[in-house]
């Protein structure tokens, strides 16, 4: 996500107390950094992993999906990106920002009656997911996204109604150590919700009707109906396009999905099955990916598919180097053109084709997905059965 400048932000942690004035004179989204992740499929609505670093302390932002509506380009790029329909259907879940004449809060019936006047322009959105940060300023949380919210509260202003979302316990400690901070506060406990947007899918309901989507995630400040200086005004703090299909899927149309043009190219498989010690049985799969140049490859969805085993997990770059999530491996070689795989199931369920009847090997399919992408091989693997253990093994290929 990309660091916004020039709103009106807030400048007070989600119970009200104002940051140092250094920290406030100093402070700047650009400087932060934000990946949200999209990494669950199959669903109607956006679900994932926030990975963030140099945001306020103890601080509530709100994640929106945003529509891209026509008349509120105002450059080439941003006309190319548009996308009313989708604007509409957003819109139309959520809430309504009126882009112009006269800048404001809308509602349907407003949208309705003018929304083909050509000086009028709506930007529908939809509060799907929040996040509170921790001291520093960092988060590191899942998010599911099948909300559709008002805005958010802490319930000491404002108790939780019948259709409201679910409270979610925070704590901030004690601001004494905090160069954030010029004040010594102790520590505090509240509970947040989100408020349940009328009219619209209860908190835990929503789905996006199927289609493909263009739009904008951001992340918005939370101001808590403050009042004053540095109270702020829900300004929208970071932003990032986004393009999906609902549901979530690498093959929604339920056709047999493309191969990617890019080689994947199987460079060993292991196999062992012992029916004797079932703790031994295991599958290791290792391989090199061909990179076209420039190609950047960060906070991937992965998913595997090995002897009828499949498995989903994120990969995640922290710093300079790659660290395994679940059961995927993957390394960017120092050339960057080529990337290094190693998939390992341990105490998997295999489905272990039968050999064939004149060469006594089997062919192995696998699939790699990368960020939406499919990479398929297979490999050629002997096949012996043991005489004692009815140990099945796959030799190294």
């Amino acid at each position: 996500m990309q660091g916004l400048t020039g709103g009106n932000y807030r400048f007070k942690d989600i119970g009200g107390q104002a940051y140092a004035q250094s920290f406030t004179a100093g402070y700047s989204y650009t400087a932060a950094q934000v990946t949200i992740s999209l990494d669950s499929p199959g669903l109607n609505y956006l679900a994932g992993a926030v990975s963030a670093t140099g945001l306020k302390p103890n601080f509530a932002y709100q994640i929106k999906i945003v529509g891209n509506p026509s008349k509120g380009a105002t450059t080439p790029e941003q006309l190319a990106a548009a996308d009313d329909a989708s604007n509409e259907v957003i819109g139309s879940l959520g809430r309504w920002w009126r882009l112009k004449p006269n800048p404001a809060n809308s509602n349907d019936a407003d949208y309705a009656t003018y929304k083909d006047n050509p000086d009028y322009a709506y930007e529908g959105y939809i509060l799907i997911a929040f996040f509170v940060t921790d001291a520093q300023g960092s988060a590191s949380v899942r998010f599911v996204g099948n909300n559709s919210y008002h805005v958010l509260w802490r319930t000491d202003q404002r108790q939780p109604g019948a259709n409201d979302g679910q409270l979610v316990p925070v704590s901030v400690p004690d601001t004494a150590a905090n160069p954030a901070y010029d004040a010594a506060v102790p520590a505090r406990q509240y509970l947040l919700y989100g408020e349940w947007e009328p009219t619209r899918a209860l908190p835990g309901t929503l789905e996006l009707p199927s289609r493909h989507y263009r739009g904008r995630l951001f992340l918005t400040e939370e101001s808590f109906h403050d009042s004053g200086a540095l109270a702020g005004g829900w300004a929208v703090a970071m932003s990032a396009p986004v393009e999906l299909d609902i549901p979530t899927t690498d093959n929604p149309s339920g056709n047999a999905p493309p191969v990617s043009a890019l080689p994947l190219t199987i460079t060993r498989l292991r196999a062992s099955l012992d029916l004797a010690h079932s703790h031994r049985d295991y599958l290791w799969v290792s391989g090199t990916l061909a990179l076209p140049a420039g190609l950047q490859i960060a906070n991937l969805r992965a998913q595997s598919s090995v002897l009828g085993d499949t498995r989903d997990v994120v990969l995640r770059q922290w710093g300079r180097g790659w660290v395994r999530d679940g059961i995927i491996e993957l390394h960017p070689s120092r050339a960057g053109n080529t990337a290094e795989f190693r998939i390992k199931m341990s105490r998997a369920a295999f489905v272990l084709p039968p050999p064939s009847a004149q060469s006594g090997t089997v062919n192995v399919p696998v699939t790699l997905i990368l960020g939406g992408e499919d990479y398929a091989g297979s490999v050629l693997a002997n096949q012996r059965l043991g005489k004692h253990r009815a140990t099945l093994r796959y030799s190294d290929k």
